[in-house]
């Protein structure tokens, strides 16, 4: 198999001129061209650090713009993404084990484990986990709130046995991290449940409807502190007493409803949202959704000629599972959720020697014969007698297309040549059987067989190769095996570069002798210059102390290298210097102004606590700037600790 090296394609080209037998041209394998630029590194030890360095000024993060989905909820997009691709490639003997690609730092969501190793740090008291965990799931770069673009189902099917409960695939974090994006409420709550509870907080998922129905909103709740918090990643809220200090509870938003009316629901970036104040009236007690422990990992093994590609971009293959809204004769192709991405498994078997024998999940009646120039191929080894090659394809991402293929050699019309595939624990279905003689080239999609979308997630599928010599074995001949699987990922889960030098660590668990190619390939622009950080407060001064909550905090503008006007700002205020959680949501907020100030809600800020707050900048066309320094101020004259 052609290794992927520095201007080569992706996935090359089996052979220029095609067979009569060969099918159409969609049904080659995938050929992307080269990104404009490209680093290669080639891995021999078990956590590998290397650089890699891009250039120009705009990336996925500088450039995010936010916006509305309906209901006014908040999702994210790029408006200059540069990143096109990541290969990694086993070009060893040996399985590469649960590889993983971690860059500067960010989205290491390969296990429930390396999520909160990332979210949580040492010492943190109880009522610090549970706000770090809604920091994350309410993230924008983990949910972006859809019910029409989902997977369904919405709820858990109480009356269903749990293994055969779909909801779990969503209500699993690392999956709906790894390969989803629009989420709801009950998903992103039950997301929440299962993160604290592995992070040892008791919590539970509770519904504002009678009981027996699922209806209205969901949200979760944390046990510490002897009592329930709720927390609401959906609506990127929580919701404080009125001591200003404690997270509330269900049962106090029932007897004190204003506390959720007085709060922003929606994002950082949303202008307005309904509360659900009536709800938490009306509905008590909560109706508690069951939610198990649903983990999962991101693991996989690449087998010797096989090879995991993150893309970002889609070829809109996806899953939308049990969704009444996206399926329907209004929309028959579906609703395409919002950060979709389209990665792909490539496997090419090597059909000689140890590998042929290690990569099957079974062969009956076959001999891989190894020919000159280092090529293989697989005869029958008696004739007149079917025989085959069994593989299977397994992913962690789920899989939503393939294609399968490859070269045959059928020397009359009395041999045989077929490929069957088998998806979801059916029978063997054939997707191929050879009509023409000679040397033949064919490729086919299996998407078909796959009926990935409105199904339960498919994670494997067997393909078997099937030879059948009439007379003489060698009539019948597998040449070279070829097969391709689509998977769904979310783009916000990617390894993606940021400009600038990058350190990026390939880290796996295999047996000694492994060998990997990394392949990065990305573009880069320099169309606009993103602002710098504003660099100083003006009122309240850094460190001052004021007698009472400020009306306004006001900053230096913000300068641009290009002189470009500043359109934007994102403010900041938090009673913790780490900025781990705002003071309540209505204090992460655009601004949608151009004028360095903010005007501060009234009735939130305590006397004898300090506060920090930093601000961002947004130019005319859509850069964002970095974060300024985080400043601060204390309120009244009373003595104050830097940590609450």
């Amino acid at each position: 198999m052609a290794s992927i090296t520095l201007g080569i394609l992706l996935e090359t080209m089996i052979a220029a001129a095609v067979s009569p037998g060969a099918g159409p041209p969609e049904c080659r394998p995938l050929e992307i061209r080269p990104a404009a630029r490209e680093h290669v590194e080639n891995i021999e030890s078990r956590s590998h650090t290397y650089n890699v360095t891009m250039g120009g000024t705009l990336d996925g993060f500088n450039t995010v713009e936010y916006l509305d989905t309906y209901g006014h909820h908040m999702r994210q997009k790029s408006k200059f993404e540069p990143n096109d691709y990541v290969v990694l490639e086993n070009t060893g003997e040996v399985d590469v084990v649960n590889p993983w690609i971690i860059v500067a730092g960010r989205r290491d969501w390969f296990s429930a484990q390396t999520i909160l190793s990332g979210i949580l740090q040492p010492g943190m008291t109880d009522a610090e986990k549970a706000m770090a965990i809604w920091k994350f799931t309410s993230g924008i770069e983990v949910q972006g709130h859809d019910n029409n673009r989902r997977v369904g189902p919405p709820y858990t099917d109480d009356r269903s046995n749990p293994s055969r409960n779909t909801f779990q695939e969503r209500a699993n974090p690392v999956k709906a991290a790894n390969c989803y994006y629009c989420s709801g409420c009950s998903l992103s709550a039950a997301n929440y449940v299962v993160l604290a509870r592995r992070a040892g907080l008791p919590a539970r998922a509770v519904w504002m409807c009678p009981m027996d129905t699922y209806a209205t909103h969901c949200v979760a709740e944390a046990w510490y502190a002897g009592g329930w918090h709720l927390f609401d990643p959906e609506r990127r809220s929580f919701y404080l007493e009125a001591d200003n200090s404690t997270v509330a509870s269900y049962e106090t938003l029932h007897k004190n409803p204003l506390l959720a009316v007085r709060t922003h629901d929606g994002g950082f970036a949303g202008k307005g949202m309904k509360s659900h104040a009536a709800d938490y009236k009306e509905f008590y007690p909560p109706h508690v959704m069951p939610v198990e422990q649903w983990l999962s990992t991101m693991a996989m093994t690449l087998r010797p000629g096989e090879k995991f590609i993150w893309r970002w971009d889609h070829v809109g293959k996806y899953r939308c599972g049990d969704n009444r809204r996206n399926i329907r004769p209004d929309r028959p192709d579906g609703i395409l959720p919002y950060q979709l991405a389209n990665g792909k498994m490539a496997y090419r078997p090597k059909l000689a020697g140890s590998a042929f024998w290690h990569g099957v999940v079974s062969a009956m009646n076959v001999k891989p014969v190894r020919t000159k120039g280092n090529s293989s191929r697989l005869y029958p080894e008696v004739a007149a007698a079917p025989g085959w090659a069994i593989y299977k394809i397994s992913s962690p991402y789920p899989i939503v297309g393939g294609l399968v293929g490859g070269k045959f050699l059928r020397k009359t019309d009395r041999d045989g040549c077929r490929i069957l595939v088998s998806a979801s624990r059916s029978d063997w279905t054939e997707v191929w059987t050879a009509e023409k003689t000679g040397q033949i080239e064919q490729y086919v999609q299996i998407d078909g067989v796959l009926n990935p979308k409105p199904t339960p997630a498919i994670y494997h599928y067997y393909v078997k190769f099937e030879l059948t010599a009439a007379a003489e074995t060698k009539d019948a001949a597998l040449l070279e095996a070829c097969i391709e699987t689509d998977v769904q990922m979310a783009a916000t889960a990617l390894p993606s570069l940021s400009v600038g030098r990058n350190e990026v660590v390939c880290r796996h668990e295999s047996p000694a002798g492994a060998r990997i190619r990394v392949v990065h390939g990305w573009r880069e622009s320099s169309d606009d210059r993103p602002p710098l950080p504003p660099i100083g407060p003006v009122t309240p001064d850094d460190g001052a102390r004021v007698a009472a909550s400020p009306e306004r905090l006001t900053w230096k503008e913000a300068r641009h290298p290009d002189g470009r006007p500043i359109a934007d700002y994102h403010v900041q205020l938090s009673p913790r210097p780490d900025m781990l959680h705002p003071v309540s949501p209505n204090f992460d907020r655009i601004i949608f102004s151009a004028k360095p100030e903010w005007v501060v809600p009234q009735g939130w800020l305590l006397a004898g606590r300090t506060y920090y707050w930093r601000v961002r900048a947004q130019d005319e066309w859509g850069a964002w700037s970095g974060w300024s320094p985080v400043w601060k101020f204390t309120v009244g004259q009373a003595a104050v600790a830097d940590r609450p």
